[in-house]
């Protein structure tokens, strides 16, 4: 048997001033929450978004939405800066993985 699982193709969408090199760094955070993952993966769409406005605190926010098992996950982060707010949604999608891994 294979290894390796066939994983969808990642849906962006992209609004503001992102970055291939952080859009390459979305990739790889979803990717490795995925790896985590047990079932079948049926679509990734992930979200970037930077907000240019200076008052805001948060401006950048990114976010996942994947279908697992015929179940929805969804995982979100906003954060100053767009990297930070993609190592926050890495994060939370491991322990989203993990805990439907448990229950």
């Amino acid at each position: 048997m294979n290894a390796t699982r066939e994983r969808p193709d990642i849906r962006f969408l992209i609004s503001g001033d992102v970055t291939a090199h952080e859009r390459g760094a979305a990739e790889r955070a979803v990717g490795e929450a995925l790896a985590e993952a047990h079932g079948a993966v049926t679509s990734v769409q992930v979200t970037l978004s930077v907000v240019a406005d200076p008052a805001l605190p948060r401006p950048a926010l990114a976010r996942a939405v994947i279908e697992l098992d015929g179940r929805i996950v969804r995982a979100q982060a906003a954060a100053p800066r767009l990297a930070e707010a993609i190592a926050l949604l890495r994060d939370r999608l491991a322990v989203r993985m993990t805990t439907l891994r448990v229950g």
